[in-house]
C-alpha cells in the first residue's frame, strides 16, 4: 500500500509541475490569442457594441477667458483675462450610414452633439462675456495684405454698420454657439455668394455636425489594425499642410487603441478637428477604480517643438515660409479660413512670452496637458482629456481704425477639454469579466507548479522514508534470522 501512496504521489506531483511549467510557458501566450481573437469590429463582437454606443459618458468642459480691462486694452494695454467655466455639456457621438466594405473595413459618418448640464457648470449659460468680435477679425485679419483703398473700405463698412472690435459682456451661449455679427449681416446681403454665413460663433458647426466620412480598418485580419483610419472623406492623406508628412493620415480615431502596451508603446491618433495626426508616448502609471493599474500615454514636449529642434513639424507652417513658434499650430485652413491659432491651454509647451505678454494665465502640466490612459494588456480606454486653446493674432494696423492702438499678441479665446473616466460600474464589469480571469490565470499557472513542486518534494520524502524503513526492517529480520539458526555445534542449555 505504501509503495503504491508513494508512485502515485510521485506520478501526481511531477503532472502537476508539468502542467504548471507548461502553464507558465504557453498561457500567456494563449490568453494573447485569446485576446487578440475577441479584438475586431464585426456586428456581433462586444468592440462593436461599446464603439457604437460608448457605455462610458463623455462630457465636453469649455473655458472662456473673460476680457476684465477692455478700454485699457484697446488703447495698447497688456489684456487682463479671468477664465470662466467649465460650461459642461455631456457629449453623444453619433455613427451614421454604416457601410461594411469587402476589405475588412468599415465607413460610416460621425457627428457629435453637445447638451449643457447646469448641474454640473458653476456659471449660467447667459454668463455675460468681453472678448474679441471674431467676425471684424475675420476681416480685418484677411485684409492685411490688401491695399490702402481696399482699408478704407473696411474702416467705413465697419463704421456704417456699427460693428466693434469686441464684444461686450454677451451671453456665454451665444458667443459659443453662434450671434449675428453686424458687418457680416449687411455684406451678405451685398455679397451673398461672397459670404456663405452671418453668423460667428467660437464653437459653432460643432454641435450637430457630420465632421466627415471615415473608413476604419476592423481588425478582423489583422487585430493590430482595428481602429485605424484608412480613408477620411474618401482619402489617405489630408490636403492642408505643405509636406507629405504632415498630410499622413495615421493612427486611431482615439476611440479605440491597441492591445498589449507597453511603455515602449507609441500611439497615433487622427484628430479630425486639427485636420493632422499626432502621437502620444509612454508618461506615467497609475491604479484607478479597482486598482485596475493603467498607462498614461501624452504628447511628449518634443512634439510641439519649432521645426528647427523636429524637422518633422516644418510641414505645419503655413504658408510654407510662415512657421510658428514652439507650441502653436495654424488652423486658418483647416477651420475654413476663420484666423485660429491652436495651443494648449494657457500655453502650456508653448514659449513663456505667450503667457507672459498676457496677465491670467497659469500653465499646468496636470490641469492643462492631453493625457489617455489605458489598461495595457487589452488597450481599453479608462480615462482621457483631450485639451486644446484656440486663439487668434492681433496684428498694430494703423490702416485701420479698430486696431491702431492694439498689442501685438496672440489673444487666447477659449479651451476646451473634452474628457471621460470609467465609472464603478463598468469598472466592476471589467473587473469581474476580464482583469479577474486574466488574473486568475496568471495565478493559477504559478499555483499549480508550486503545489506540484511542493508534493513532488513530499512524495519523494515519503518514499524515501519508506525506502529506509523497508531496509530497516529487512536487516532485523536478518538479524533476529540469525539468532534463531541451530547447528550441529551449538551447545544444548540444560
Amino acid at each position: 500500500m505504501g509503495h503504491a501512496l508513494a508512485i502515485f504521489g510521485i506520478v501526481s506531483s511531477l503532472l502537476l509541475v508539468t502542467v504548471g511549467l507548461l502553464a507558465i510557458i504557453f498561457a500567456d501566450k494563449f490568453m494573447h490569442a485569446f485576446i487578440a481573437s475577441n479584438i475586431h469590429l464585426e456586428p456581433n463582437s462586444d468592440l462593436y457594441k461599446q464603439w457604437l454606443k460608448p457605455p462610458i459618458d463623455v462630457y465636453l468642459s469649455i473655458y472662456v477667458f473673460n476680457l476684465k480691462n477692455p478700454i485699457e486694452f484697446q488703447n495698447g494695454a497688456k489684456p487682463l483675462f479671468e477664465e470662466i467655466g467649465p460650461f459642461v455639456f455631456r457629449e453623444y457621438v453619433i455613427k451614421d450610414d454604416i457601410v461594411n466594405n469587402m476589405n475588412y473595413t468599415i465607413s460610416y459618418k460621425e457627428k457629435k452633439q453637445y447638451y449643457f448640464l447646469q448641474d454640473k457648470s458653476p456659471y449660467e449659460f447667459d454668463y455675460p462675456i468681453t472678448t474679441l468680435n471674431m467676425g471684424a477679425i475675420t476681416v480685418i485679419n484677411g485684409v492685411k495684405y490688401a491695399t490702402n483703398l481696399v482699408h478704407d473700405g473696411v474702416n467705413l463698412a465697419l463704421q456704417l454698420t456699427g460693428d466693434t472690435l469686441l464684444v461686450d459682456k454677451m451671453p456665454a451661449k451665444d458667443l459659443l454657439f453662434g450671434y449675428k455679427d453686424k458687418f457680416l449681416v449687411q455684406l451678405k446681403k451685398i455679397l451673398p455668394n461672397l459670404v456663405p454665413t452671418d453668423t460667428v460663433g467660437l464653437f459653432i458647426q460643432k454641435n450637430d455636425t457630420y465632421d466627415g466620412l471615415y473608413t476604419i480598418y476592423t481588425g478582423v485580419d489583422d487585430f493590430n489594425k482595428v481602429g485605424i483610419v484608412e480613408r477620411f472623406n474618401n482619402q489617405n492623406k489630408v490636403d492642408i499642410w505643405t509636406s507629405k508628412i504632415a498630410n499622413m493620415i495615421n493612427g486611431t480615431d482615439g476611440t479605440i487603441l491597441p492591445p498589449f502596451l507597453n511603455e515602449s508603446s507609441i500611439i497615433y491618433i487622427f484628430e479630425s478637428d486639427l485636420c493632422r495626426s499626432l502621437y502620444a508616448k509612454y508618461n506615467k502609471t497609475m491604479k484607478i477604480i479597482d486598482g485596475i493599474k493603467v498607462l498614461g500615454y501624452a504628447p511628449d514636449e518634443y512634439f510641439y517643438e519649432n521645426y528647427t529642434i523636429n524637422p518633422d513639424n516644418a510641414g505645419f507652417c503655413t504658408p510654407a515660409d510662415n512657421c510658428l513658434p514652439k507650441g502653436l499650430l495654424n488652423l486658418t485652413q483647416c477651420v475654413g479660413g476663420v484666423p485660429i491659432i491652436m495651443s494648449c491651454p494657457h500655453f502650456l509647451f508653448s514659449e513663456k512670452k505667450f503667457a507672459e505678454e498676457v496677465e491670467g494665465l497659469m500653465p499646468n502640466f496636470t490641469n492643462h496637458a492631453t493625457m489617455i490612459f489605458a489598461e495595457p494588456t487589452t488597450g481599453v480606454l479608462m480615462k482621457a482629456n483631450k485639451r486644446i486653446q484656440f486663439n487668434t493674432q492681433l496684428y498694430k494696423d494703423p490702416r485701420i481704425k479698430m486696431t491702431k492702438n492694439l498689442p501685438e499678441i496672440l489673444y487666447p479665446l477659449f479651451w476646451v477639454d473634452e474628457h471621460f473616466e470609467i465609472d464603478k460600474k463598468n469598472a466592476d464589469l471589467y473587473y469581474y469579466q476580464v482583469k479577474l480571469p486574466l488574473l486568475g490565470v496568471t495565478i493559477g499557472k504559478y499555483a499549480i507548479f508550486a503545489i506540484g513542486f511542493v508534493l513532488l518534494i513530499l512524495s519523494c520524502r515519503y518514499t524515501y522514508n519508506l525506502s529506509k524503513k523497508n531496509d530497516n526492517s529487512d536487516t532485523l529480520n536478518i538479524q533476529h534470522s540469525s539468532k534463531d539458526e541451530i547447528d550441529e555445534q551449538t551447545p544444548l542449555i540444560i
